[in-house]
């Protein structure tokens, strides 16, 4: 090597989230099950250094569950995945088992069972032999169509409708040409770009590095097939491109002439490997090459914000590029306040976003990070401004405490009076635990970090806003809808809009009530006709049965004279008694009409509520009158 070598490694080398995730959760359940036997059902990954690491802990490679011959075992599921039958089988054989599939082949295997279901052709773009692909294929009962070649999709039959993936790590390049084919030929063709951001972004960054080095270094395992792209592509921009599997693998006589030196891994390479890589070439002429492999990742601190780019995600985390030497992630309680809200729906693969760091080492070699904890020191500043222009902010309420409770704003705690969580006092506030309300800050010191918060003057204010808009808009004769509040011997009051009318007892039916409970409840949502407005008095007369046809209306051809009805007896005059055909329709018996035999008054003779036979002998409905007798039922 010359008197400086030079040493740019490319920040997407190196494990994989899938990856990583298979070993961390393979090493944990070692930890947590020491009197299992545990198998990998394939080997885990493809580096043959890990396998064998897990092989001295133990841990046992198997190609079929027949070769299982303890009682007591458990297998990992490797990243790639298996399918659904073999999943199955090893429920039904008994054992347990620990799925380390990684997320986004799960989420293949979702797509592609689904879409078999609903009668889709399936047709993977990937290498045929591979475990992932022949996992993938066992979700659709074995019966998808795998292609690996643009010029394959001209042979393929015609489908109604097909449903198109891509093995995650298939060349991006590749599979967009794959893509327009399939496009171009089927109508009907519902596609899912399935390649893994980290497999496209490392193929991006290993074509941008080649072609800035003289040797190019592809570390990873001899038949992981993300990292045979990495080497094509590196090969075809930089002669000098070596694909090593160790250590012991680097080229000395090629490496002792470079000046610059690229280096990247395949998504199955442990750092530790590329640690070993870096050290040997140290060895070659003592050159501190190692300090140089340090200075490619930036430094962190705990507590510091940083910007780091969005490589990709799932419904419970955010993994993230901050240019230092592991993956950031963001878990979703660490990306928002709203946990109803998906992660897709808040971020974007490629996305700037700033975060703090929250922990270097998670124990599993990953940064933890926060978006919350940024969002909040300049939430803030929202609250001032919500606080100096009487503005309400959204809260939720996350808990309760002597006096009131805490209202968490935007990442910041606030607190609020127990007397001012309602217009009215409440005397037991657990029930607004969790909910989500709107406030008016009412108390605001940054510096002390104390802010004191009103739902009810949030209430009051919308009240407000609300009586002005009805009272801009309200005329007599109008149809609106209210909600009954409460109720009172002489009618029920209705909140429309801000302001509460009153639905006098008279206007409640056309039947006669004794009190207005029996047709209206509190919380009742009614529709009421506007009576009568006296702004400057705040009154307002609403009516009830104005929603609903007049009794006397609905009664052409419905009764004749002659007919033999039923009715009720409900008061007496001195002249005879009042009887109610249906409600809001009364009739007359007169005295004379009552007996056969002379009567001093109705009540001689009827009880009021008694049900008893009459005739009609005359019908005047545009007078509302009808005349009945109980004489003349038996003539």
């Amino acid at each position: 090597m010359g008197d400086y070598v030079k040493i740019i490694l490319d920040k997407n080398a190196g494990f994989c989230f899938g990856v990583k995730n298979a070993v961390a959760q393979t090493l944990r359940t070692i930890n947590e099950n020491p009197n299992k036997k545990i198998f990998t059902y394939g080997p885990l990954i493809h580096n043959r250094h890990v396998t064998e690491d897990l092989k001295t802990k133990g841990v046992e490679e198997i190609n079929n569950l027949t070769d299982i011959e303890y009682n007591n075992s458990l297998i990992i599921i490797r990243s790639h995945g298996v399918p659904k039958s073999l999943l199955k089988e090893i429920v039904n054989k008994g054992f347990q088992y620990v799925d380390c599939t990684c997320p986004f082949v799960s989420r293949i295997h979702r797509i592609v069972e689904e879409k078999y279901d609903d009668g889709y052709k399936i047709v993977i773009v990937g290498d045929k032999n591979h475990p992932e692909v022949i996992g993938i294929n066992g979700w659709c009962n074995n019966e998808a169509i795998i292609i690996d070649d643009e010029k394959m999709v001209d042979k393929l039959p015609y489908y109604d409708k097909i449903c198109l993936v891509a093995q995650t790590t298939f060349s991006k390049n590749l599979w967009h040409s794959i893509k327009e084919r399939v496009k171009d030929k089927f109508i009907n063709a519902d596609i899912f770009d399935t390649i893994c951001n980290a497999t496209e972004n490392r193929q991006k960054s290993v074509t941008e590095l080649a072609q800035k080095v003289d040797v190019m270094l592809v570390i990873g395992g001899l038949n992981s097939s993300n990292t045979i792209k990495l080497y094509e592509i590196a090969k075809h921009l930089c002669p000098n491109t070596y694909h090593l599997e160790s250590a012991e693998d680097l080229p000395k006589e090629t490496i002792m002439k470079a000046e610059t030196i690229g280096i990247t891994a395949g998504a199955s390479t442990p750092d530790w490997i590329n640690k070993e890589v870096i050290e040997k070439m140290e060895d070659f002429n003592n050159e501190n090459i190692m300090e140089e492999y340090e200075k490619s990742f930036k430094s962190l601190h705990l507590g510091e914000t940083v910007i780091g780019t969005v490589i990709s995600l799932n419904d419970e985390e955010v993994f993230v590029n901050i240019g230092y030497k592991a993956d950031g992630i963001i878990k979703k309680e660490d990306l928002t306040w709203d946990m109803e809200m998906k992660v897709s729906d808040l971020v974007n693969v490629g996305d700037e976003i700033e975060v703090k760091v929250v922990s270097i080492n998670d124990g599993e070699g990953n940064v933890v990070l926060s978006k919350k904890l940024v969002d909040a020191d300049k939430n803030w500043y929202k609250l001032e401004y919500a606080y100096n222009e009487k503005t309400s902010v959204p809260g939720v309420v996350k808990e309760i405490v002597k006096g009131g409770g805490i209202v968490e704003i935007y990442g910041i705690k606030t607190f609020m009076p127990a007397s001012l969580f309602d217009i009215k006092y409440v005397d037991n506030l657990d029930s607004f635990k969790n909910d989500k309300i709107d406030v008016r800050i009412i108390e605001f010191n940054k510096n002390n970090r104390k802010v004191i918060v009103s739902h009810k003057d949030y209430l009051l204010d919308e009240k407000e806003k609300k009586a002005n808009e009805f009272w801009t808009n309200a005329e007599v004769g109008q149809r609106i809808v209210g909600e009954v509040k409460r109720i009172t011997d002489f009618g029920a009051f209705v909140d429309v809009g801000g302001v509460d009318g009153l639905i006098h007892i008279s206007e409640l039916s056309y039947s006669r009530i004794e009190h207005p409970s029996e047709v209206v409840k509190p919380g009742d949502k009614v529709e009421v006709v506007i009576l009568a407005l006296d702004k400057d008095n705040n009154k307002i007369s609403l009516g009830l049965k104005q929603t609903m046809p007049e009794p006397w209306s609905t009664l052409e051809n419905k009764y004749n004279i002659g007919d033999i009805i039923e009715v009720k007896v409900v008061r007496f005059t001195n002249f005879g008694a009042f009887v109610e055909v249906e409600p809001g329709v009364d009739g007359l018996v007169h005295i004379s009409q009552i007996s056969d035999k002379r009567i001093a008054k109705p009540s001689d003779v009827l009880k009021i509520g008694e049900t008893i036979k009459v005739k009609i002998i005359d019908i005047n409905i545009p007078e509302k009158k009808m005349s009945l007798s109980i004489r003349e039922v038996d003539q």
